[in-house]
């Protein structure tokens, strides 16, 4: 992240579970968006793997579509 912050870049986009999770942990995450598939699943893995404590989260836009994706765009507050 540093390097990427000397060359001018403030945002980046990440994705993928354990670059996601890694991201979290380090406390780099601002924003975070949210797609929830209507579709319910007996056993999984945690979406965010194992964190230490709750992060609350603060909702900034929800949408919905047709097909019954709801999409939510939360912000991390920065004491979190």
């Amino acid at each position: 992240m540093e390097s990427l912050q000397s060359q001018g870049w403030s945002r980046v986009y990440v994705d993928g579970g354990k670059v996601v999770q890694s991201f979290i942990r380090c406390g780099l995450i601002d924003d975070l968006v949210l797609t929830t598939i209507p579709i319910l699943i007996g056993d999984g893995l945690r979406l965010f793997g194992d964190i230490e404590g709750d992060i609350d989260l603060q909702m900034i836009d929800s949408k919905s579509f047709d097909c019954g994706l709801v999409q939510t765009h939360y912000r991390i507050p920065s004491e979190s």
